[in-house]
């Protein structure tokens, strides 16, 4: 289930005082709203019922979508201690299927990316993998300039890409969206079976997987 909680605000503004109201969790299923209201940012936007000023309000969630059967685990910030991928054991919980996905996210742009990822039911390591070849490899001067790649979605098959597209948008390091790259799915696919054959990259528990991870796999860090 969804779980709302409520918050004492001092608008910065006018010091008004008032609550907001932000979810611990969220279960997209029962609250199919909420999603539409993560990727427009709505969900985290205080507006101070005074002088109307809208503020900002950072917040971490629990994030099941019992469809696509996973869990994310969201905060806005990386965690201070540095353990950002020691990952962490999911106590067995009744009724969940064990192919369910756990994963730990940082960031709302890695956390939009990571619900289209596996609400498409791709491997979401194997797309990361895709990102770092393409950004080291394919064309090194897109990492050279720091930018990121996130996954947009899948085209449908046509008679150039018999099993259609993946398509990634890139962003500058000062975060503005600066072309798109596509590929064919073989590419995806051809990732997906390099993890399997090297034990590297084998995924635990509420990792948190994303292009820095493979990065420390590539290198052999851990």
């Amino acid at each position: 289930m969804s779980q709302l909680c409520k918050e004492k605000i001092t608008c910065p503004k006018c010091h008004a005082e008032d609550y907001f109201e932000f979810w611990s969790s969220i279960n997209v299923d029962l609250n199919p709203e909420l999603k539409e209201k993560i990727f427009n940012e709505e969900i985290f936007i205080w507006t101070c019922p005074k002088c109307g000023a809208k503020v900002f309000i950072p917040f971490g969630t629990l994030y099941h979508d019992m469809s696509h059967k996973f869990m994310l685990f969201f905060q806005h910030e990386d965690p201070e201690d540095g353990k950002k991928y020691e990952s962490f054991d999911m106590p067995e919980v009744i009724g969940l299927d064990k192919d369910y996905i756990f994963r730990s996210v940082y960031g709302l742009m890695n956390f939009k990316e990571k619900i289209l990822v596996l609400e498409n039911g791709l491997n979401d390591a194997a797309v990361e993998k895709l990102k770092y070849a393409i950004t080291h490899f394919m064309d090194s001067s897109l990492s050279e300039r720091g930018d990121k790649l996130f996954f947009e979605g899948i085209t449908k098959p046509d008679e150039e890409n018999k099993y259609g597209q993946i398509i990634f948008y890139r962003l500058s390091p000062n975060e503005e969206e600066c072309g798109k790259i596509g590929l064919g799915m073989e590419k995806y696919y051809e990732q997906c079976l390099a993890l399997k054959l090297d034990k590297r990259f084998e995924v635990n528990s509420c990792a948190c997987v994303d292009e820095e991870w493979v990065s420390i796999k590539m290198k052999g860090l851990e």
